[in-house]
């Protein structure tokens, strides 16, 4: 059992990363946040989709160098790392940073639920390739 959890499996990996380029890419193109504009500056749904792609780029980064990664432990730091991410992305619109209170705006009705749905996703994935990683390390 300990010789597979030694062997590159990528799987993971891809996953996550294909999960953080779906997150940018649909805050910035399909659940994209409105276009509204205070008197002088920008609605906090534009922060909150900011914050959002800049989880988002470093997920994607992380992903990345976990597909190519070989040492087990790092492995397992890595997915540790996208899990919190991918949670911390999940509450960053509404909880973290306020969206316009307008509900039929686009960053309620597109942003926010996608967001959620695909900042779960990768916090869940993280945490079951990590839970599976630490199990495998208990069993030797």
């Amino acid at each position: 059992m300990a010789d597979d959890m030694t062997k590159a499996q990528p799987a993971a990996g891809v996953a996550l990363t294909a999960l953080a380029a779906l997150l940018i890419a649909g805050v910035s193109v399909f659940a994209a946040p409105c276009d509204a504009h205070g008197a002088d500056e920008p609605m906090s749904c534009l922060w909150a989709s900011r914050a959002v792609l800049a989880i988002g780029a470093v997920a994607a980064v992380i992903a990345i160098v976990r597909i190519f990664e070989r040492d087990e432990g790092e492995r397992r730091g890595l997915s540790f790392s996208c899990a919190l991410l991918g949670f911390l992305a999940a509450a960053i619109p509404g909880p973290i940073i306020a969206l316009c209170a307008d509900a039929s705006m686009s960053c309620n009705t597109a942003m926010r639920p996608f967001v959620l749905v695909v900042g779960l996703a990768i916090g869940l994935t993280g945490a079951v390739d990590l839970t599976r990683r630490l199990l495998a390390l208990r069993r030797r």
